[in-house]
């Protein structure tokens, strides 16, 4: 269950900054989706397993960079 409840922090954000249209909220959500993929990269680190897991945050990445630079407006 831990990893489930791990794997979840990082999802929880993004799929709402998915859904969010709210400019100043989905910065919000971007930034806090962003930190904690980053934190479950780390905590992944060392570990040979959770292969989808790190495929799904490297899609996760693609879109949040998306989302930054055309609802955004940033440009990195």
């Amino acid at each position: 269950m831990y990893d489930l409840e791990q794997a979840m922090s990082w999802k929880q954000p993004f799929l709402q900054a998915l859904e969010e249209s709210d400019r100043q909220k989905l910065g919000e959500l971007v930034y806090a989706s962003e930190r904690a993929i980053f934190l479950r990269q780390q905590e992944l680190k060392n570990s040979s397993d959770h292969h989808e897991e790190r495929s799904e945050m490297s899609v996760a990445e693609v879109a949040l960079q998306t989302i930054r630079t055309h609802k955004l407006g940033c440009l990195g």
